[in-house]
């Protein structure tokens, strides 16, 4: 921690390393970081309360009703209902999870910080700041989905990783608690948590000092994981499955790319597949494909077992007769969703014929209380514009990654913060492959992460100001370091 001019009665003397240093007792060192937390968690839900209402999309009635009437959804796990339950208290309101979600983020955020050895609370606070004002990171804090979670889930792992040491007992359980609950929470989550656990182990294997009690802790993380969501489904469903409609999205993505297509009209005849009688009237847009109210594959009349048990044969047979063309597909797709990343694109006013709002819709049915707080929203009112702000989140990741190439060439960096470089390119190339390449293309999916290139840019800054600012200290001890 750097040097702070505090009063002498507040300080003790600490000896790390070889050097000599001055740090705030413990006890007003855990008050200040829960009071910094505090006020970082505050920050980021300002969009909440400039909407009037946390922000919702057609997918929230899935997590909630999965929730709240106990039951599996067949598109996405059910952890993340499970986690709102004991905050909206079984229907009273939605803000406490808001305020669970900024406040898990910040204290995410914290920790990342220490274990960089970075953290210092003033620095801490303008560091968040500048992702509440200048990042997408509060449009998805406050998101009534589990796209928070994406960026928790490799902050987590990352702090774990790099500051296993640095962390009390209590505080280890806190961030697997919270690596689990975010990996377990989508699908997706899972994929570039397993990304990043091979990406921990490579780097073990290259040298870089970490504790096998670490190991043995971060990598299996994804794994328990997806075994939970696997053995819910095993016990809800009676067969092994990450999701039941798994078949049928990847059918909607190979279908709008055109190999599946090209394969159902060779084999239809022959297979006598039922969704081939509406073959000529399906969407060749994914999305279309999926949720069209009249079009969509859903709407034949296949039966949602037959149907997923055809998208499974059709999406295998696709695969064998067109791998090229899928690989062509996916490489595409994924160079796509790398660079679609705008907030509020899909945070649209939801008439009441559908999504939430049908009625009786999620939140008319089990939160009445909060329904003409939603209908008054500036979401719901149709006035929630990101227009302008899209155009500073996207300097902002330019100007990050011009700035983070720029600093590397002028300066070796550290260690630690050349691995939280590497997390952050990882997940975000892995995330854009896992959706753009497996579900559709879509600005929220990429949105939710991509301000981690400007969390990035922001360490690389604390780390340079550090390194002028206590040069001898630098050169002494890596930052990361106990």
């Amino acid at each position: 921690m750097a040097i702070q001019y505090r009063r002498a009665a507040d300080l003790t003397v600490s000896r790390r390393d070889g050097a000599v240093g001055v740090e705030p007792k413990a006890g007003r060192r855990t008050l200040a970081f829960v009071a910094a937390t505090l006020i970082a968690a505050a920050m980021l839900s300002w969009l909440a309360v400039l909407n009037g209402y946390p922000l919702i999309f057609g997918d929230s009635a899935r997590y909630l009703n999965g929730g709240i009437l106990r039951y599996l959804p067949s598109e996405a796990p059910i952890f993340y209902g499970v986690f709102m339950i004991p905050l909206h208290l079984n229907g009273f309101s939605l803000w406490p999870v808001v305020a669970a979600q900024c406040l898990v983020l910040a204290y995410v955020l914290g920790a990342s910080l220490r274990a960089l050895g970075l953290f210092e609370e003033r620095s801490f606070v303008l560091l968040v700041a500048f992702l509440a004002l200048f990042t997408t990171a509060p449009w998805f804090a406050v998101f009534i989905m589990p796209d928070i979670f994406a960026p928790i889930c490799v902050l987590a792992m990352f702090a774990l990783f790099r500051g296993w040491e640095k962390f009390s007992g209590l505080e280890r359980v806190v961030l697997v608690g919270l690596a689990l609950l975010a990996l377990a929470s989508h699908v997706t989550h899972i994929v570039v948590g397993l990304a990043l656990a091979a990406l921990f182990g490579a780097l073990r294997l290259l040298g870089r000092p970490v504790s096998n009690a670490t190991l043995l802790t971060v990598l299996p993380l994804p794994l328990v994981a997806l075994g939970a969501v696997v053995g819910v489904n095993v016990i809800a469903k009676g067969r092994p499955a990450i999701t039941q409609d798994g078949p049928v999205f990847l059918l909607a993505r190979t279908f709008a790319d055109g190999p599946a297509y090209d394969y159902m009209r060779t084999h239809c005849a022959e297979r006598r597949w039922k969704v081939c009688e509406r073959l000529e009237d399906l969407p060749r847009d994914g999305e279309l494909f999926l949720w069209s109210p009249e079009k969509s594959v859903w709407s034949s009349t296949t039966s949602g077992a037959q149907l997923r048990a055809e998208a499974a044969e059709i999406v295998a047979g696709t695969l064998r007769e067109h791998p090229i063309e899928l690989l062509r597909a996916a490489i595409a797709n994924t160079l796509q969703q790398l660079v679609t990343f705008r907030a509020g694109v899909d945070f649209r006013r939801w008439e009441e014929v559908e999504g939430v709002l049908t009625l009786p819709g999620v939140i008319h049915r089990f939160f009445p209380q909060e329904f003409d707080s939603l209908m008054r929203g500036r979401q719901q009112q149709g006035r929630l514009d990101a227009t302008a702000a899209n155009y500073v989140y996207l300097a902002v990741v330019v100007l990050s990654a011009a700035g983070l190439l720029l600093l590397a060439l002028r300066e070796r960096p550290d260690p630690g913060l050349a691995e939280f470089f590497l997390v952050v390119a990882v997940a975000l190339v892995v995330n854009a492959a896992t959706t753009g390449a497996l579900s559709t293309v879509a600005d929220r999916y990429q949105a939710r992460l991509v301000w981690l290139l400007p969390l990035a840019f922001a360490f690389s800054l604390l780390a340079h100001r550090r390194r002028s600012a206590y040069p001898a200290d630098a050169a002494g001890r890596s930052f990361t370091r106990g």
